[in-house]
């Protein structure tokens, strides 16, 4: 179900128009950033929190989209929305968008997301290749994602095969 899910996510952006709206392409990030909540499992003790933070550090590019998130359910949690000004006040995040204005600071970001087991999710152009774990990558009207498996594993995060299937690139 996941699998015909994402394809119908990546088929209907492809098929977008040229006039597509920026907030379409936000609307197919958002259910992506959705469904890679369900595909990542956490080792604790982040998998003991009672709910699934998400939060944006950075420019938010979502706007009001992202917001349709705040309360569903990912694996038994509910999702929660944060927009953290510092990195510190992003201490009880489990999954860090991080926006495009953050891409200087990209090291110190990566490395203190995976001090504290966050999932890395972020569209700067070579995130993975930087230490991300999760790059959205567009091709035309085509939104993909990049996975880097080893910045995940250093997060003791581990990532369900399906999703690994549906990258563009998997850094191993």
């Amino acid at each position: 179900m996941f699998l015909k899910f994402l394809i119908a996510l990546v088929l209907w952006s492809a098929i977008g128009s040229s006039n597509a709206s920026v907030r379409s392409e936000y609307e197919v990030k958002a259910a992506f950033l959705y469904n890679f909540t369900r595909f990542i499992t956490w080792s604790e003790p982040v998998a003991d929190a009672e709910d699934l933070k998400i939060c944006v550090f950075g420019r938010d590019p979502f706007g009001d989209v992202l917001q349709q998130l705040d309360g569903r359910m990912s694996q038994g949690k509910a999702l929660t929305l944060a927009y953290p000004q510092t990195l510190i006040d992003a201490e009880n995040c489990q999954v860090l968008f991080v926006g495009s204005a953050k891409s200087r600071d990209l090291p110190s970001i990566t490395r203190y997301a995976e001090e504290r087991r966050m999932l890395t999710i972020s569209e700067i152009p070579e995130f993975v290749d930087e230490g991300g774990i999760i790059g959205y990558v567009k091709e035309g009207n085509v939104i993909r994602f990049e996975i880097n498996l080893q910045a995940a594993q250093r997060a003791g995060l581990q990532i369900n095969s399906r999703l690994l299937e549906l990258a563009l690139r998997v850094i191993r």
